[in-house]
């Protein structure tokens, strides 16, 4: 076997590499309390906004591990929270200004280290290997829903 290509090693070393680039992306200015955790729920927010449930859906978390981090995003300025006005238990997440400069300059970003990647690989390849994850992605998510039923 080739150690240089077991899965788990491959998996934990590209995280590691793409959340340090991540992180010397994003420390800059204003929001150095912002962490790569805080990425799948600033793009998931969208300009209309969301709800937490929705957003916790969306994300395959808790209601509560999303409220956590939307807490932290508050604190920082990047969403705020608007009661519903037909249901008072409920609330809609919204993205503020800072935060849509944020999410605008984080995709700016991602869409660099995107084309080095396709530099690298070939756009064939990029499509291929982001196929692969999508595949991946989707059978651990199926394997969750099994465990749960």
């Amino acid at each position: 076997m080739d150690e240089s290509r077991v899965l788990c090693k491959m998996l934990y070393v590209l995280k590691k590499l793409s959340d340090d680039w991540l992180f010397s992306r994003l420390c800059h200015g204003d929001c150095a309390d912002f962490n790569n955790s805080h990425l799948p729920l600033l793009f998931s927010i969208g300009d209309e906004g969301i709800s937490n449930s929705k957003l916790a859906a969306k994300l395959n978390v808790s209601k509560q591990a999303a409220s956590k981090v939307i807490k932290d995003l508050e604190e920082q300025k990047l969403v705020r929270t608007e009661k519903c006005a037909s249901d008072a238990r409920s609330s809609t997440i919204f993205l503020t200004d800072e935060g849509k400069q944020l999410r605008t300059h984080i995709k700016a970003q991602v869409m660099e280290m995107e084309g080095q990647y396709m530099k690298v690989l070939g756009i064939k390849n990029y499509n291929i290997a982001m196929d692969a994850m999508q595949k991946m992605i989707d059978f651990h998510e199926e394997q969750a829903k099994v465990k749960l039923n």
